[in-house]
């Protein structure tokens, strides 16, 4: 703002001599007109204005050679105050002079006044206030000349008067106003010129760019010492460079930036590469042409930015992209590419998914770092199974794939995948340990049938899917079975929610027996699922659906209740329920526990759960904390499947189980394999050992009721017992009355081993093999 006062106080000082010359020589004309000798008045009147003029005459003079940067408030309003005493001056002339005046003398005041009105409010424009109280006192002073008169022909000259007066006033406001945005505008212009300026100096000197300007022969005319650092990195010297015949010269892949040049068009960014090797630079160039008349090209002006190092470290990222950083292997991207342009050229092969089997124990066991170096060694294994046109790669923890594209003859695919479950199954030595990690393989073909890659690489998880499933440690080839498989599975996921919700699920009961007197001390819960449309759907399905779909808690909890309830009908026996890992992994499991003992009134001895051993897998500690609070409660734990898991004498050690469960497949070995025997007895005598009860599954017929009384095992269950039934027959079973044969359940207490069969074509069912029990 004090920019702004000292232009507009430059601007009316600029106007001073010829206005100060204009006010002398008016003082002058009324002077000669109206002397007539002894007019005291006039002679004062003409002696103020005149020594005012000359005083503003001096003020002009003394400052005509300073360039006035800054007006402080206190000269405006000197200036102001100078403006009202001009317009007193000339405001009392009509009031002292015109009323007794002769016509033509008061025409020459008339005219002078309008014109010193008009003059005077037009250059204090600047100085608004200066401006309008010079023309209200002038305006003020004509309309009492007028009116002293006393005659009413004046009345419309006064109401003209006003009016030229408010006119008058209103082009001094415009102007100031339209004077005070130029020259904030121009003070704005440049400070934006002083702030660019600012930039590029500071540019130059510590940007890591340069700016370049050539004329239209290409020669550098704007260089600077950041430019020509980046000729000399290069071996050359800035006075030799004309553009762009220069980097036609030297530098690889300029022809783009060459051709874009000669059509004249600007361009950004375009990167080139100068020198080779390991001195190579990489820079890249954005320009505008510079037009003169007629729109003709007369320059360059851009800036040249070294981008080498942003380049190196792009490659670097490229290379890592493509490739895992802890195996060195193909990353899933690469194999992804890899995979997709082998169908879009309608390649033939296979691609193997790979999985090791219980790496995550590796982990928590022995720390993540430990596990890194066993899946380097992964990737080393994998690496030498691979021939030309493989593609080993890691798809992240312990996923791997491997690409496999036919040339030649390579041998059969499950030969290769066998040799690689041979490699991987090698102990594994890490810091002086020794491990056995080994690995399931699903292969999926590369043909015809295959359309996209998300179809390929679904086919190879089904089949890994199933691979696990089968046991672990082997391969699996994609089939169509495993598609229909999967598209069952789907269907059961989206119907379980339903199904629980319409009360579609029911428990059947199992029961338990002495091994010597066969006496029913017990029975085991099982879940059965009978679907309007999908059928009889097996636990075997439904349970793992309901683990991935986050329904286990709910099926789960629902078989607590309804085993509760049925201990409260069924005095002095047992009731087993099977508790899924994922149920043992919620912390407050016992505590929900004891709230459906609670509910349904039924002691917690009479409530057995039973629990694999892959509940240990995924958080060992804190299933066996959960246990021991699930032993708290009351209730009994037993160990399923016992002999098949991971590490089974370890668990026994962890945790005391009131009872083992022999599995099944040990049982129906008993009279083909003699070591089945050795393996029973053992679990047998270990259990007893512990403290623990033993119970025989799946036993079948009379040989094996034979062969684990004289083992001396505690309880038998089975079919030779009894098939698994609703509630309701059940304790009709139990009171000895007869059973309706409806091929879910027979009394098979009172009917020997072999009239079994007899009664199983009848039912067309079988009555030996496998029941699946969760």
């Amino acid at each position: 703002m004090a920019r702004l006062r000292a232009a507009h106080l430059t601007q009316v000082l600029r106007l001073s001599p010829a206005l100060m010359l204009a006010n002398v020589l008016a003082v002058s004309l009324t002077f000669w007109v109206l002397w007539q000798g002894g007019n005291w008045p006039l002679l004062g009147w003409a002696t103020c204005l005149v020594l005012g003029s000359l005083l503003g005459l001096r003020g002009w003079w003394l400052a005509r050679k300073r360039q006035r940067q800054q007006a402080s408030i206190r000269t405006m309003h000197r200036a102001t105050w100078h403006g009202v005493l001009m317009g007193l001056g000339w405001g009392a002339a009509p009031l002292l002079f015109f009323p007794g005046a002769p016509g033509p003398v008061q025409v020459m005041i008339a005219g002078l006044v309008t014109g010193i009105l008009a003059a005077g409010g037009l250059a204090l424009a600047t100085l608004p206030w200066a401006s309008v109280a010079f023309v209200a006192l002038v305006c003020l002073g004509a309309l009492g000349a007028m009116l002293r008169t006393g005659n009413a022909m004046f009345w419309p000259v006064c109401g003209l008067m006003v009016a030229y007066s408010f006119v008058v006033v209103a082009a001094a406001l415009a102007i100031c106003r339209q004077s005070l945005e130029l020259r904030r505008a121009r003070s704005e212009q440049e400070r934006q010129r002083q702030v660019v300026s600012l930039l590029l100096r500071d540019f130059e000197d510590n940007a890591s760019d340069a700016l370049w300007e050539c004329d239209a022969k290409g020669h550098l005319v704007r260089r600077s010492a950041r430019l020509e650092s980046f000729f000399v990195d290069v071996g050359h010297r800035v006075d030799d460079v004309r553009f762009p015949h220069w980097f036609r010269l030297y530098a690889k892949d300029a022809s783009a930036l060459v051709a874009t040049w000669a059509m004249g068009h600007w361009f950004r960014d375009m990167k080139v590469q100068i020198g080779e090797g390991e001195a190579a630079r990489w820079w890249t160039l954005s320009a505008r042409p510079i037009h003169g008349d007629g729109q003709r090209t007369v320059g360059w002006r851009g800036v040249i930015s070294d981008v080498t190092e942003s380049h190196r470290f792009e490659q670097q990222l490229r290379v890592q992209a493509e490739q895992d950083g802890l195996t060195g292997l193909a990353n899933r991207r690469s194999l992804l590419q890899a995979a997709q342009a082998a169908l879009a050229a309608g390649r033939k092969g296979w691609l193997m998914s790979i999985d090791l089997d219980h790496f995550k124990l590796i982990n928590d066991t022995f720390g993540h770092t430990f596990g890194d170096e066993v899946l380097r060694e992964v990737g080393l294994r994998l690496s030498a199974q691979t021939v030309p046109g493989d593609l080993a790669a890691r798809l992240g923890g312990d996923e791997f794939a491997m690409l496999c594209i036919c040339h030649g003859d390579q041998g059969p695919p499950m030969d290769r995948a066998q040799e690689l479950i041979d490699q991987l199954s090698t102990p594994v030595h890490v810091r002086g340990k020794r491990l056995h990690v080994g690995a399931s393989v699903g292969l999926a073909p590369l043909d015809v049938t295959v359309h996209d890659l998300e179809s390929l690489l679904v086919n190879a998880d089904l089949a890994l899917y199933d691979a696990k499933r089968a046991g672990r440690g082997r391969a699996v080839v994609y089939g169509p079975a495993l598609g229909e498989a999967s598209r069952r599975m789907s269907q059961i996921e989206v119907a379980l929610r339903d199904g629980l919700r319409n009360g579609q699920f029911h428990l059947h009961f199992q029961p338990k027996a002495e091994a010597l007197t066969l006496r029913t001390i017990g029975v085991e819960a099982l879940m059965r699922w009978n679907h309007p449309s999908l059928g009889t759907v097996s636990p075997g399905e439904f349970i793992s659906a309901a683990e991935r779909c986050g329904f286990i808690n709910e099926l789960g909890e629902l078989a607590l209740r309804e085993a509760a309830r049925a201990a409260r009908e069924l005095p002095n026996l047992t009731v087993a329920v099977n508790v899924s890992p994922l149920q043992l992994m919620e912390a407050d499991f016992p505590e929900r526990v004891r709230r459906v003992l609670a509910e349904a009134g039924v002691p917690p001895e009479r409530l057995e759960l039973e629990v694999t051993e892959s509940v240990m897998l995924d958080d060992a500690r804190g299933a066996i904390r959960r246990l021991h609070a699930l032993r708290e409660v009351g209730v009994r734990v037993a160990l399923d499947d016992f002999g098949t898991g991971y590490s089974s004498l370890a668990y026994l050690r962890a945790f005391p189980f009131h009872t083992l469960k022999i599995d099944r497949s040990f049982i129906h070995s008993l009279g083909e394999q003699s070591n089945a025997h050795a393996i029973v007895d053992t679990i047998v005598h270990m259990a007893r050992a512990l403290g623990m009860r033993t119970v025989a599954e799946g036993v079948e017929d009379d040989i094996q009721l034979a062969a684990v009384r004289k083992m001396r095992c505690d309880e038998v269950q089975g079919y030779l017992i009894s098939r698994p039934m609703p509630l309701d027959r059940l304790k009709a079973w139990l009171s000895g009355r007869p059973v309706q044969a409806t091929g879910d359940n027979v009394d098979s207490r009172l009917m020997p081993w072999w009239s079994q069969s007899a009664l199983a074509s009848f039912l067309d069912e079988p009555i030996v093999g496998s029941e699946s029990r969760r």
